[in-house]
């Protein structure tokens, strides 16, 4: 089966190497059908290995870079490919070297990806809820300007994401976002719906956070992970189908890199 990716056509460019996948085109079995490629679901380990090298072919980069992501604001920096061995607890990696791809996983939370043409600096993060709120966003923009970047010149990316309607939340939640300056700056991030739940608008959310950071090229694929759970994994989609069982999924992935 042939992998699915979407390219957008900010990243497009010579010398890079992107896509944000779906879950078609590997060889999981269900639930994992068919591109999982995270560890950390109970599909088989194989099989993850199988799916990381279809997507580390079809990109034709020499390898990737994944993380073991945790929501929080943690940037992992690649400066030499020594430093990639074990595993690696962030949501956020950056780099300026050639031939490795800068993972992401997803099943509803956004996968970032950055690039700074002038410097030839990549990045990519992980941006649930938690990590936003932490800054996730901002310590990947830092990083990258830690390696030479200029913030000016960098465009971001939103990827495949659980959208506002589908994204009900909890009051306890809603009232922490209320406190943040995003949505004071803009309100519309939360929606009340009914006894005490709300809509979160993550997509806006960060996009309101770009451009707070100073991010003029902000870009999104528009894509609901929640709607769109025959193209991608949405683990919100498979808890609401099994419920009261606990529901299983995989992850999709998102990757940037630069060629040699």
């Amino acid at each position: 089966m042939t992998l699915k990716k979407i390219i957008h056509p900010k990243l497009d460019l010579k010398g890079i190497s992107h896509g944000f996948f779906t879950r078609k085109g590997g060889c999981s079995k269900h639930p994992f059908n068919s591109l999982n490629c995270s560890f950390n679901v109970d599909d088989k380990e194989l099989n993850v290995k199988k799916n990381l090298k279809y997507v580390c072919n079809e990109l034709k980069l020499d390898k990737l870079v994944g993380l073991n992501q945790i929501h929080s604001s943690k940037i992992f920096t690649i400066q030499n490919t020594n430093n990639t061995t074990g595993p690696i607890k962030a949501d956020g990696l950056v780099t300026n070297l050639k031939g490795i791809g800068l993972s992401i996983l997803g099943a509803d939370c956004a996968p970032i990806l950055f690039y700074e043409h002038g410097s030839k600096i990549i990045g990519a993060c992980h941006a649930g809820w938690r990590g936003t709120m932490q800054g996730v966003i901002e310590a990947t923009i830092k990083s990258m300007e830690n390696l030479g970047a200029e913030r000016q010149n960098i465009t971001a990316v939103i990827g495949p994401t659980i959208h506002k309607e589908s994204y009900e939340i909890k009051n306890n939640l809603a009232q922490k976002i209320k406190e943040t300056f995003i949505y004071k700056k803009n309100n519309s991030i939360l929606s009340y719906l009914k006894d005490d739940s709300y809509l979160l608008d993550l997509p806006l959310f960060i996009k309101e956070i770009l451009k707070k950071t100073k991010i003029q090229n902000v870009n999104d694929i528009n894509v609901n992970t929640y709607e769109k759970s025959d193209l991608f994994f949405s683990h919100r989609k498979s808890t609401h189908e099994n419920f009261p069982k606990e529901g299983k999924t995989g992850r999709h992935i998102s990757v940037i890199g630069m060629l040699k």
